[in-house]
Parts: C-alpha cells; structure tokens; sequence
C-alpha cells in the first residue's frame, strides 16, 4: 500500500512538472503563430498536441501509456531549442531581407549608386547565394577606387580566395518571366526585375523549417501517444480516431516538406 502510494505521488509529480516545459512550448506555438513564423493552423495542432500530453501525463487512459507520454515530453524539450533557433535564423535572415530591399531601392532612385550594388552583393553573401555575390563584386571593382572603397575591394579578394562551390553560381530563373539569369546580374536580363530579391525573399527566408520540424513533432507525438491512447476507447471510435491521427499527422508532414513548386523539399 505504502509502495503504491509512493508510486502515485511520483507520477502526479512527473506529470505536474510536464506542465513546465509543455507551458513553454504552448505559449511558443502561440506567439509564432500570431507574428506569422508558423501558420496559425500548424499553432493549433501544435497547442492541442501539447495539451493533450499534459493530459496525459497526469491522468494517462491506459497504465503503460505514461512512460511514452514521458518520452513525448522529453522530445518536446529536446525540439524546442531546435524550433527555436530555426525562428532566430528567420528573423535575422528577414533584417537581410530588408536591407536588400532598401538597396534595390536605393538602385531604382540612382542606377549607378556603386554603394548600393555592393551593398547586395553583401547580403546575398550573408544570405549563402556567394557566388551570385562574388560576381556581382568582381563586376564592381573597375568601378571603385581603391582610395575610396578600399574595404570594399578588401571584400571582394577575401571572397576571391575562398573556394565557392561551382553550384553557387548556378543561374537564377526570374520569377516573373522564367528566365535564367547567370551569376552576375542584378536585374532579369529580358525583364528586369529584381530576380535576386524575390530569389531570396521565397527560397532564403521562408517558414520551412520550423513547418517541417513541428510538423515532425505533431506526427511523432500522434504515432507515440495519440494512437496508443485511442485503445481506451470503444473500437469503432478507437479506429477512427486512429485513422483521424494518421491522415492528419501525415497531411501535416506532407504539405509542410511540399516544395511550393512542385515535389518534396529536399
């Protein structure tokens, strides 16, 4: 009796600390939802995964379904500095973002501004497309007077000894007319758009990552708990709520590594 009731007060004390990281994950999901780095229906699920292990965790349908909920919430502590990071990287990679638009804007004002050609070939360096960068800069060194850009000369060999990868400079295709655009150029060479912004702004930026990995979560915890959990019910609800959280998990997963253009992301 003693035994048991040590047992009991150890699991209402397991599943009261859950609470503790699962809240921070709960308010995470909300706030990432509400500032747009994942969408808001990606937020519910990943709010209803997690108040659903709460759940568990202190009142678990079936006995052997505790230690998985354990490893759920282990999984969940272990994710979230992940999810986390990757929503940094966004936002720092977004203030890139921004400082190529003001440059392009800057080019739109003064076609021949030096500074802010250099200036993109800066972010597009920061941002991995180094080869596009290193040929935009190389392109510009006839044009800047050492007296006067020496640490902007000083840039350009430093990427001129790096060893860049020949598939950075792969050409770009133009999101407007389609039309591929070799390394170098800074406008669509038949409509002159700025190909390398919208380049950056969809491929460089977007919410993918964080999408995939709770999305992996929320299939995880579905596969880990979800589905052992559905045994408590009747059968018939059991096998719908099993064929419920199969789709779902597995739509989420699809549509979250779905290249929007077509095929899956590698």
């Amino acid at each position: 009796m003693h035994f048991e009731r040590l047992t009991h007060n150890s699991a209402a004390l397991i599943g009261c600390l859950a609470w503790i990281p699962l809240a921070i994950w709960i308010m995470a999901c909300v706030n990432w939802s509400i500032t747009g780095d994942i969408d808001p229906i990606m937020g519910f699920f990943g709010v209803f995964m997690a108040v659903g292990l709460g759940y568990e965790a202190i009142n678990p349908p079936v006995p052997e379904l505790a230690p998985l909920t354990v490893i759920a919430i282990f999984i969940t502590v272990l994710m979230f500095p992940f999810v986390r990071a990757a929503m940094d990287r966004r936002q720092l990679r977004g203030i890139d973002i921004d400082a190529l638009e003001k440059a392009y804007e800057a080019l739109a004002i003064r076609p021949d501004n030096v500074i802010a050609k250099f200036k993109i070939a800066r972010v597009l360096f920061d941002l991995g497309m180094c080869g596009h960068a290193l040929r935009i800069g190389e392109g510009l060194v006839p044009n800047m007077p050492q007296r006067f850009f020496l640490d902007e000369l000083r840039t350009v060999r430093k990427w001129q000894m790096m060893q860049i990868e020949a598939r950075f400079f792969n050409p770009i295709m133009c999101a407007e007319c389609q039309t591929s655009n070799p390394a170098g150029n800074l406008f669509c060479q038949k409509c002159g758009s700025a190909f390398l912004l919208d380049f950056a702004k969809g491929r460089v930026v977007g919410k993918r990552l964080g999408k995939k990995l709770i999305a992996t979560w929320i299939a995880l915890v579905a596969f880990l708990v979800g589905i052992p959990a559905a045994k408590a019910l009747p059968p018939a609800a059991c096998i719908a709520t099993v064929l419920t959280m199969i789709t779902v998990a597995a739509c989420m997963v699809y549509f979250s590594f779905k290249d929007p253009t077509g095929g899956i992301a590698q």
